[in-house]
């Protein structure tokens, strides 16, 4: 039937393995490196914490590295941005730092 073709098909491509560069990295950015009056929406702010344009310009060259495979954003608590514009703030630096990748 369609619906064991398609669980068959599911099956073998989790268990192809993926591909990565040889020495392939991952990224993690904690939103609280922010300083807090950019980024009121985490647990535990620090204060002296780094500016967008000072984080869009370290995370850069990280991300657009052809090792990177990925980024994981975390502290970011929602609950403490009913209005959004924090989580935009995160959104709008790693589009800005995914930028210089090429083929994006």
């Amino acid at each position: 039937s369609a619906t064991r073709a398609s669980a068959r098909h599911t099956e073998s491509t989790h268990r192809t393995p993926l591909l990565l560069p040889r020495r392939s990295i991952r990224r993690a950015l904690d939103a609280d490196v922010l300083d807090p009056s950019v980024m009121p929406a985490v647990d535990s702010p620090d204060p002296d914490g780094l500016l967008p344009d000072e984080l869009t310009a370290l995370l850069g060259p990280l991300v657009t590295s052809p090792h990177c495979v990925g980024l994981n954003v975390t502290i970011y608590d929602p609950d403490l941005d009913p209005d959004g514009t924090a989580g935009a703030l995160l959104t709008d630096i790693v589009v800005a730092a995914f930028a210089g990748r090429s083929g994006s």
